[in-house]
Formats: structure tokens, C-alpha cells, sequence
């Protein structure tokens, strides 16, 4: 083994250093160790200067440890060719695979490629293969050139016959190309172990589908599992510590408290490649935590939605037994919706409330499994939201949460909700029915039916309403039976949300501590008496 490894050395050592080092890490890591490590690199000034927020280490981050590959650092670095040659140089040894984020489009603060190819020691060349993506993508006319003797950039771009947009087919000499699906202009290059990506998270995206074949680790997994509690860090921490001195040698243990939460206030994860061990620790934290503080959370709650309505419709489960009737007939509404009117024709009201948030998550749900693999796939969910005066800042960031959270195409006009609606239907008049969270108890709701025009005066639309003859109840029972996120406002005694200046926090719900004379609100879901819901509104 070790003559061979020489052999190759002196086969390689000439030719490029770089390739030995590379050559080098997979090899041992392969041979020798299951673990790959990994390193990733955010370069822009944008980033450093807190001026565009870095999504881009999270996915990748999450998508190594998917393939079995260790994250070790993750680097921050403003857009400085001597700074990001140095990073680019470290990381390369220390890590089996770099991945870098940034840098590399066509104006004066892309030097990615340059700096990448200072730090590893290559020259630049034109790679034809990205020359001619570029010529193709900008529509430009290239003249003839030598790919090996590139002109120096900057180019005098008024006097030289190379367009400014050649400059991102400047890269280094051993880059590999690794095109993706839909990214024309920006596909993945390679230099020895470092993968180049654009900045773009959209490109990202596309691009890290590479890693699948480049970085997976089919010798190692992360398996992992979790326990949510009603119980602050402080009180667990001896359990936690317990757990540690008899498994940390197998498995790693981990422990993050929120604040606000509507379901837990820690979360404890355990990290093993032993299934064995790592089940050991499971039973072990479960046995030893009191019984009453873990909670039944479901933090894919909005990615199996389509399987979790149907489990209720279906019967699954005795807890489910109380929905099984509310959520059947509300699905059977908007799946008649979905039927009836093209999926551009369709939007859901949504102004945050707990009512429209149980309603999304069953429209989700419906959507999905009825655009599942089907040519609607690239639309989303249209919602509309008509924001009323002085609404709460913790109802706004929930709507821009929940947008994220269902990938809405989210259409947001100014109250009142008439002059809004009219609004709205201007912009996009394709709109024929919008789904809402009405309820009978709702005002002027009695004698709704499910599918009704407008009235007389209001633009003209079919409002649809699959929860009209849910109660109170029944719509917290299904946000809090499958984990589903709501405005924290709920948890703070509020149970029908306006704005500042006509709500407050449920009187049914207040508790005055009798010792201390401080008052505090039980959270909305607590309150017995339907018909005082609407109380707190003035």
C-alpha cells in the first residue's frame, strides 16, 4: 500500500501539487477514515457588511451532512483577492471537499475565480466550454482567441473586441465544468477539491445537486433523533450531563432552548453513526426526563401535510378521531374549489389569523397532492393579504414567516378589505375564487353558504369557505394537534386579532398570581367558552 501511494507520489508531485494533496486527503479519507470533512466559504462584501443576510452556508451545510460529510468551518470573507486566496489555500488542505459561494459574475468585485487560482497556484485560461455558455446566454459575438493566453483583466473594455462578460469564463487552468439543470450561465466549477458556485441561492440550489455524485460518503452516515421539552436548559442540565458521561464516547449530544415557542422550550438532539447506541441514548434521555415535560412535536409538520390530512380523513389515529368529520368536509370543499376553477384562478385570503392558518395548512395540503408532478409544479400557492391600519408587528412577521414556510406567492394591498379587494382583482384579474377562514360566528357568517358571490357593491368574486361550520375548538385542535406554527399573539391570552387599537388580550383568559398581584393570560387555545372568543375585540 505504501509503495503504491509512493509510486504515485512521484507520478504526481510533478505535475501538480495541488492534485497530490487532493489525491492524498480522498484516498486516506477512504481508506483509512468513514469521515469526510468539509469546508465552506461565503465571499462577498455584501455579506460581511450585513448588507444581504447568508442563507447560502445553511443550505449547504445542511445538504453535506445529508451526504455523511462533516462540516468542520464555515468562512465569511469580504470580496479581497489575497483574502479569499489564502482561505481558498487552507481550506483545500485541511478539508476533503470546499465548497465557495459568491464571486464569480461579470463586474469588478467577482475575483473568486482569480483569487481561487492565485491561492492555488494555477494560472487563468478561457475555458471554451464557459465561453461559449456566455456567448450563447448574453447574445454577445466573440472573436477569435487563445484559451491559454487569455488577455489580462481588466480589459480596456472601450478598446478591446473581449466583452466585460468573458470575464466569468476566466477561470482556473484545471477547472472541470458541472453543468445544471436550468442554470445556464452559471454552472458548478471544479478545481481540484474546491467547488465554485454562484452566489445566486437560486443557482446555489441547482448547483449543489453536484455534491449528490462529488461529496457523497456512501461509508458514513449521520443518523440522529430528538426530544422536544417543556423544560428550560437549567433543570436539564444534570440529566443531559448524565447522559454524556455514559454515551458521549459513541454519541454527541446537544442542547437549544427557544424562547416563545408555542410547543417546547428545549430541544435535545443525540448524533451517532451507531444505530444501536444512539437508540440506547434515546431511551435513556426519555427514561430519565420527566414524563409530563416531553411533547409530541412534529417539526415536519408542513412537509407531510398532505399525508397527515389524509391519515384524519382517513381514521388513522384515536387523537384524530374529534377531526375526522371537520377536516373531510373542508378538504371535500376545496378540492371541489381546486376542481372548478384552474390553478392561476385561484388565491386564499390571509391576514395571519388562527382561522386562515388552520385553513392554509389543509389548502397545502390539497395542493399539493392534487400538483404533484403535474405541469403546475413552478406556481405556487397565490395568497392575498389586506393589511389593515396599525396592525401588530408580531402578526406582520408571522405573515412574512408563514410565506416562507408554505412558499407563498403572497400579494400584500392596503385595507379596508373592500377598496383592498378591488385592488387586488385589478392587479390580477385571472382571480376567480379566493378561499377564506370564515366561520359562522364570524360577523354577517350565518347564513354564508360554502360557495357564494359577493354581495352587491364588492367586487365581483366567489368566496369560498371550506371552514364555515368549524367551532372555536376545532380549529386549535388541528393547529395543535399537528404542531402547526401561529401567531404568538394566541399564546399571549389574544383569541380574535385585529389591530393595536381595537384588540387586547382575552379578560376569559386573565390569571392574577395570588402571592405576587401580577397579572398574566392563559394562551388562546385554553379558553372553554366559544362564545366569549370574540371578547378581547373592541
Amino acid at each position: 500500500m505504501l509503495r503504491l501511494l509512493g509510486k504515485l507520489n512521484v507520478d504526481i508531485v510533478g505535475k501538480n501539487s495541488w492534485g497530490l494533496h487532493y489525491f492524498r486527503r480522498c484516498f486516506l479519507n477512504r481508506s483509512m477514515s468513514s469521515k469526510c470533512t468539509a469546508g465552506i466559504i461565503i465571499i462577498g462584501d455584501e455579506i460581511t457588511k450585513g448588507k444581504v443576510a447568508d442563507t447560502n452556508s445553511h443550505y449547504v451545510a445542511q445538504k453535506l451532512y445529508s451526504l455523511g460529510v462533516d462540516v468542520r468551518k464555515i468562512s465569511v470573507i469580504p470580496d479581497e483577492v489575497d483574502v479569499i486566496a489564502e482561505e481558498v489555500a487552507l481550506f483545500s488542505k485541511k478539508f476533503t471537499h470546499v465548497v465557495t459561494a459568491g464571486g464569480i459574475g461579470p463586474t469588478h468585485d467577482d475575483i473568486t475565480y482569480q483569487a481561487i487560482a492565485h491561492g492555488l497556484r494555477e494560472r487563468l485560461i478561457l475555458l471554451p466550454d464557459l465561453v461559449a455558455l456566455i456567448k450563447s446566454h448574453f447574445k454577445i459575438t466573440v472573436p477569435d482567441y487563445d484559451p491559454l493566453n487569455p488577455p489580462t483583466f481588466p480589459w480596456d473594455v472601450e478598446t478591446s473586441s473581449f466583452d466585460p462578460a468573458l470575464k466569468m469564463a476566466l477561470v482556473p487552468a484545471s477547472s472541470r465544468l458541472h453543468h445544471a439543470n436550468g442554470v445556464s450561465v452559471f454552472p458548478m466549477v471544479q478545481v481540484n477539491n474546491v467547488y465554485i458556485m454562484p452566489g445566486i441561492p437560486q443557482y446555489l440550489k441547482r448547483c449543489c445537486r453536484h455534491l449528490e455524485t462529488l461529496a457523497r460518503n456512501p461509508d458514513f452516515a449521520f443518523l440522529s433523533n430528538e426530544i422536544y421539552v417543556q423544560t428550560d436548559e437549567v433543570r436539564l442540565a444534570p440529566i443531559l450531563n448524565a447522559a454524556v458521561k455514559q454515551f458521549g464516547a459513541h454519541v454527541s449530544f446537544g442542547s437549544y432552548p427557544v424562547i416563545g415557542h408555542s410547543y417546547y422550550r428545549t430541544k435535545l438532539t443525540m448524533e451517532s453513526s451507531d444505530q444501536a447506541r444512539l437508540d440506547a441514548a434515546y431511551q435513556y434521555l426519555s427514561s430519565e426526563l420527566p414524563a409530563d415535560s416531553i411533547v409530541s412535536y412534529d417539526p415536519m409538520a408542513i412537509e407531510r401535510a398532505a399525508e397527515a390530512i389524509q391519515d384524519i380523513i382517513g381514521g388513522k389515529g384515536a387523537h384524530h378521531h374529534e377531526l375526522q368529520v371537520p377536516v373531510s368536509n373542508a378538504y371535500q370543499t376545496i378540492e371541489e374549489c381546486l376542481s372548478r376553477y384552474e390553478p392561476s384562478e385561484v388565491c386564499v385570503s390571509f391576514n395571519g389569523g388562527k382561522d386562515c392558518s388552520a385553513l392554509l395548512h389543509l389548502i397545502h395540503a390539497a395542493w399539493t397532492k392534487r400538483n404533484k408532478g403535474s405541469t403546475t409544479d413552478g406556481l405556487r400557492l397565490r395568497a392575498l393579504y389586506i393589511r389593515g391600519q396599525d396592525p401588530f408587528p408580531e402578526m406582520e412577521q408571522f405573515i412574512e414567516d408563514t410565506r416562507q414556510r408554505y412558499n407563498l406567492e403572497l400579494w400584500t394591498v392596503p385595507g379596508p378589505v373592500r377598496s383592498g379587494l378591488k385592488m387586488a382583482l385589478n392587479e390580477h384579474p385571472e382571480i376567480k375564487a379566493i378561499l377564506m377562514g370564515t366561520r359562522r360566528s364570524d360577523p354577517h357568517a350565518a347564513n354564508l353558504q360554502a360557495f357564494q358571490m359577493t354581495d352587491d357593491g364588492w367586487p365581483s368574486v366567489m368566496r369560498v369557505s371550506p371552514i364555515l361550520d368549524w367551532s372555536y375548538q376545532q380549529v386549535w385542535l388541528l393547529l395543535r394537534q399537528l404542531n402547526l406554527p401561529y401567531c404568538n399573539l394566541y399564546d399571549k391570552g389574544y383569541t380574535s386579532v385585529g389591530n393595536r387599537g381595537n384588540t387586547q388580550p382575552n379578560a376569559a383568559l386573565r390569571v392574577i398570581d395570588p402571592a405576587t398581584g401580577l397579572e398574566t393570560y392563559r394562551p388562546a387555545y385554553l379558553l372553554h367558552d366559544c362564545m366569549a372568543e370574540r371578547q378581547g375585540r373592541l
